[in-house]
């Protein structure tokens, strides 16, 4: 039995780090996951990719067989996000390119099917276990390639020359994933010796990706773990309270970013455009505008020299592979239906989230809260939830049924307190009749 278990954890960590790399694995899948890439793929790794993705939505469908009646009672965990899968489905009727649209959005919504799976099967200590096999097994491998393959493993865009990317598509990418694999660790309860020698290795990896936009939300990310850490010691007044003044403190934050953008973009190192991102979100907007309920279809638009995306590439003078902005693109490949349904989703995870944290249950509550603040900073500036072969959209998924289960958990724990109460106080009037 437990041999059996364990094959599944290795089962799931592998398919996590598939994820992670975004489907394109070095050397065998070329670059599924709509970035640029530095060489032209041979037809050996286009088969590769096509098996390479067999393999992996196989192993997920057999997975949700093999618990298909706990999965299946558990759908509702998934709400709006469970939605937004089944639209991007739906989104073949209107999509610009209807047989690229279905071959994408059904891996989506099977990956989504594999978030729910996993939050459902394993509680969250073991998820947190499996992520971080998974996330020393990409780490490890992107130092080795980095070292002995660094045309594979070193970053060839203009300016950006040896910076790692690792096994990841590109520097960016290999920062985002190493943010979150530290958000793993610090998650844990407790921070064993090998718990820490692996959060030195992923922020090595962070440091040499050389992706600022990363090193900034990792020290984000270290900030929110000492003050959960914190606040966990106060009382329930003091912690609403503190919980209150960072929110305060997070707007002002904003608006003076916002207010001293040029020297704080000179300081991370960027133009006032983002690198040519507020060019591409102008073009993007224009978009949305013409069809701003329904979008147009999943992963339909960008295609490159091709179709609508040509007049983006010819304004910008760049090849764009997406909107760097999570939200638009959202927006633009579902419409608002799409952005309607993640907001819902979002507001609710934190409207349940919101009574352990206000009850200091942090512990319970640390990786759910680092998924939720992780998508909303991540999404500003890229797109991390819409992507095909995305590890972002299996962990959204996964942490919105963790949120469920446990609110769920929370309210039958009252009940039962609520009817002991009821039956002591029922007893002692007996006793005093």
């Amino acid at each position: 039995m437990m041999k059996r278990v364990y094959l599944e954890d290795l089962a799931c960590a592998a398919i996590l780090a598939f994820f992670a790399m975004q489907g394109a694995i070095p050397g065998i899948a070329p670059n599924q996951a709509l970035e640029a890439t530095n060489g032209v793929a041979t037809g050996l790794m286009k088969v590769g990719g096509i098996v390479s993705q067999l393999i992996v939505d196989g192993s997920i469908l057999f997975l949700i067989l093999k618990h298909l009646r706990l999965v299946s009672r558990r759908l509702y965990a998934m709400q709006y996000a469970g939605l937004l899968g089944a639209l991007a489905i739906l989104s073949t009727v209107w999509s610009l390119d209807p047989l690229l649209t279905v071959r994408r959005s059904l891996p989506f919504a099977l990956a989504g099917l594999f978030g729910l799976y996993f939050a459902t099967k394993f509680p969250v200590r073991r998820q947190l276990s499996i992520f971080w096999m998974s996330m020393i097994a990409v780490a490890l491998s992107s130092i080795v390639l980095a070292i002995c393959f660094p045309s594979m493993g070193l970053e060839r865009s203009a300016g950006h020359q040896g910076d790692w990317q690792g096994v990841f598509t590109q520097k960016n990418a290999c920062g985002r994933v190493m943010v979150l694999a530290t958000a793993v660790v610090l998650a844990h309860e407790r921070l064993s010796l090998s718990k820490i020698a692996s959060l030195l290795i992923f922020v090595f990896v962070l440091i040499m990706s050389g992706s600022r936009g990363a090193w900034i939300v990792e020290a984000a990310v270290v900030a929110l773990y000492l003050l959960l850490r914190t606040i966990s010691r106060f009382d329930i007044r003091s912690r609403v309270l503190v919980l209150l003044a960072m929110a305060v403190v997070c707007f002002a934050l904003a608006f003076a970013a916002w207010l001293y953008l040029p020297l704080l973009t000179k300081l991370i190192g960027r133009d006032m455009t983002f690198s040519g991102r507020t060019e591409i979100w102008a073009q993007v907007w224009s978009y949305i505008v013409k069809r701003p309920v329904i979008g147009y279809g999943y992963a339909a638009f960008w295609q490159g020299m091709k179709g609508e995306s040509f007049n983006v590439v010819a304004a910008v003078h760049f090849i764009v592979f997406h909107a760097h902005n999570g939200f638009l693109e959202i927006w633009l490949e579902l419409g608002g239906a799409g952005l309607t349904l993640f907001v819902l989703s979002y507001i609710r995870a934190w409207r349940k989230l919101w009574p352990a944290l206000r009850r200091g249950q942090i512990h319970r509550i640390t990786w759910m809260f680092f998924v939720l603040v992780l998508i909303m900073l991540y999404d500003l500036d890229e797109n991390t939830l819409l992507t095909a072969n995305g590890l972002f959209w299996v962990v959204y998924v996964s942490a919105l049924a963790n949120i469920e289960y446990l609110a769920i958990e929370d309210s039958l724990v009252r009940q039962i307190r609520a009817n002991a109460k009821e039956r002591h106080t029922y007893a002692a009037s007996l006793a005093l009749s």
